[in-house]
């Protein structure tokens, strides 16, 4: 895993927190990798962001930096596989 910086670190759970808050005002049961939150299930050696819930959908969230975005494939790839396995499970990779 790339390690951002200090700033970059700070907007990066600043984006996961909006996205928590967001799924969270859908009814969605969110899990998060930040502190006071459910962590996320291990996904093939990784841990994503967010995972949100509601009935059968699956959404798998992972925010990336302009430094991460190109750099942590195999994670996206691991996810993207995992995903791909169910209907209504969907990965998104936001970039901020």
């Amino acid at each position: 895993m790339t390690k951002r910086t200090k700033t970059g670190q700070k907007k990066h759970d600043e984006a996961v927190l909006r996205t928590v808050k967001n799924y969270e005002s859908k009814g969605y049961n969110v899990k998060a990798d930040l502190p006071g939150y459910p962590k996320p299930k291990n996904i093939k050696g990784h841990i994503p962001d967010v995972i949100a819930i509601k009935g059968a959908i699956e959404k798998i969230v992972e925010i990336e930096t302009n430094v991460t975005k190109d750099k942590d494939k195999k994670q996206h790839e691991a996810f993207k596989d995992y995903a791909s396995k169910k209907k209504k499970r969907e990965f998104r990779k936001r970039i901020i």
